[in-house]
């Protein structure tokens, strides 16, 4: 099936004729229709949320580089990163734009326009709205440029030891265009190498989007390609989506342990994967969509199992043998459209919190004439919702999924999870999240995995493994300063963490940490992120780590809410 989140939603340049069928439509809509939520709290000033009489006559594009023209002008280091930058084209930010002249002017097309152009990941800010130029009107469009050559260095140190991240340079607006490549180093837990990419949200200019990645790491080779023409507005109609993979390595599976060992199975896996999505919407409006799709799907895929690691391959075990087998699909999204502009929340850029109201259900038919071994059928069901409430952003999703046959259940799960912010003032943000799941006979190396990289912040890598995971955090971030020399933002915090996973046939294992935090963040940034420095006392008992102190640190990205 098409990923576990809808494709991204991203704005296209209507023509005005079309515009005006669009315009015409919500006209309609908003003549029998209730009125809908608002597509973010404060609506560009210009429009009521309804399609306005007054049509746009121009569009009006000020671009700005990434440091103020004013700044740059006596600062030697401004003007060299503004000389070293591409800024943005006009013809990239006119073609994601859903307004137009000839058009009607309407809040919603412009908030969503907005969302369009942040989405792009090019801009540290963007305003859509109208202005009024020598009597006439005009879609007043204003962006300021994010830096785009980005060195990558993301560590995180473990309370073990253990340091991972990724090491290297990302372009993600090459001479302005709004295509993006990347050199990473990337070292993981139980594994290095280098990660490469290249991609193009506009292929030579259509409505095409193409990626393709290449990671050539310690174990395993893997190769992936995307090629499509997404949904880039609520309004769009149509969309197709193809992906390959090709995977060629060894997957670690963490099953069992004693007191304090942690026992690992091996498998080493072939496969090649292609998968196409086609997809329609019956329903296409800023405020509302409803979207029905079906999927192909065709696998050549090989699993091993290494008994004994650093055997021989004759005492491979062939668990899972060669095969070529397909699968069929269809799947349902409803969502109704609601977002919330904000700062200083995951990060010190602006973003855009999703707080849509959305069902998707998708059903997959694995048949023995397809070459299962038994037929099956696979389910799933994803339910999300969000809220603004005073001061506080609430959101909540569950997703669960399972494949069935003539036996029962065959192998599924269930996660879910829920958020609440409170913006207590400007600078500062408290979030409370917990999340739980369960899974039964899911794909080998793919249990809950949990420490280090996923709460608890403290512990190590793999310190809890199983089918069964809870876990919650609690956290304040204090934005003490947002722009120090135009250069970076800091803050402090401090967060009590407590999780943990296991499998049911075991006791439960949790364990839990309090500490504080020192984060930062660019300011130049067009992605909302910190990266913390963490201290703190950890309780409870994770596998490996009864014999370590209870007082740790450790450093990386910042959590996302």
């Amino acid at each position: 099936m098409i990923p576990s989140t809808a494709p991204p939603i991203r704005g296209t340049r209507r023509a005005p004729v079309r515009g005006k069928n669009v315009a015409h439509t919500l006209l309609l809509l908003g003549i029998v229709a209730a009125p809908a939520v608002h597509a973010q709290a404060s609506p560009p000033a210009g429009g009521t949320g309804s399609t306005a009489t007054t049509t746009i006559d121009t569009i009006v594009i000020s671009r700005q580089d990434v440091f103020p023209e004013e700044a740059a002008a006596g600062n030697i280091i401004y003007r060299l990163g503004n000389g070293l930058h591409g800024t943005t084209q006009p013809w990239v930010i006119r073609r994601e734009l859903l307004l137009g002249p000839g058009t009607p002017y309407d809040s919603l097309l412009a908030a969503e326009s907005e969302r369009n152009l942040r989405r792009l990941g090019l801009f540290r800010r963007v305003r859509v709205d109208s202005t009024r130029v020598d009597g006439r009107l005009a879609l007043n469009v204003r962006t300021r440029d994010a830096w785009s050559l980005q060195p990558r260095f993301t560590g995180r140190l473990a309370a073990d030891g253990t340091l991972t991240g990724t090491f290297g340079v990302t372009e993600i607006n090459l001479a302005g265009s709004g295509n993006a490549m990347r050199v990473w180093y990337v070292r993981e837990t139980d594994r290095d190498g280098m990660d490469l990419r290249l991609t193009s949200n506009r292929l030579a200019s259509t409505r095409l989007a193409a990626n393709a990645t290449w990671l050539n790491l310690s174990d395993r080779d893997v190769l992936a390609w995307y090629l499509s023409s997404p949904f880039r507005a609520l309004s769009d109609r149509s969309a197709f989506y193809y992906e390959g993979r090709d995977f060629r390595g060894r997957i670690p599976q963490y099953v069992r342990h004693n007191p304090d060992d942690l026992q690992t199975i091996e498998w080493r896996r072939r496969a090649q994967i292609h998968r196409l999505t086609g997809a329609i919407a019956p329903v296409a409006n800023p405020r509302e969509v409803f979207r029905i799709g079906a999927t192909l799907e065709v696998r050549h895929e090989e699993h091993l199992r290494i008994e004994h690691p650093g055997v021989n391959l004759d005492s491979l075990d062939a668990t899972v043998p060669d095969s070529v087998y397909g699968l069929i699909g269809v799947y349902a999204e409803w969502r109704r459209a609601r977002f919330e502009r904000v700062e200083r929340f995951n990060g010190f850029s602006e973003e855009d919190q999703d707080l849509s109201d959305r069902v998707w259900v998708s059903f997959k038919l694995a048949h023995e004439r397809l070459g299962y071994r038994s037929t099956g059928i696979g389910t799933r069901l994803l339910l999300s919702s969000g809220r603004r409430a005073g001061p506080a952003i609430l959101k909540g999703a569950l997703d669960g999924g399972g494949l069935f046959n003539s036996a029962g259940l065959d192998s599924g799960y269930v996660f879910g999870t829920g958020t609440a912010a409170v913006r207590e003032t400007e600078r500062n943000t408290t979030f409370l999240q917990a999340s739980a799941g369960i899974q039964e006979r899911p794909r080998p190396g793919s249990e809950h995995d949990i420490g280090f990289q996923v709460l608890p912040r403290l512990w190590g890598p793999h310190a809890f493994v199983g089918t069964r995971t809870m876990r919650a955090t609690l956290e304040h971030r204090s934005y003490l300063v947002d722009n120090f020399y135009n250069l970076f933002g800091l803050g402090v915090g401090a967060f009590v963490d407590y999780g943990g996973a296991w499998y049911p046939d075991q006791d439960r294992r949790l364990g839990g940490n309090v500490g504080i935090t020192v984060f930062g963040g660019s300011p130049l940034s067009s992605f909302a992120q910190v990266t913390n420095l963490n201290i703190g006392y950890r309780f409870g008992g994770g596998i490996g780590d009864s014999e370590r102190s209870r007082w740790a640190f450790s450093a990386g990205g910042g959590l996302r809410f």
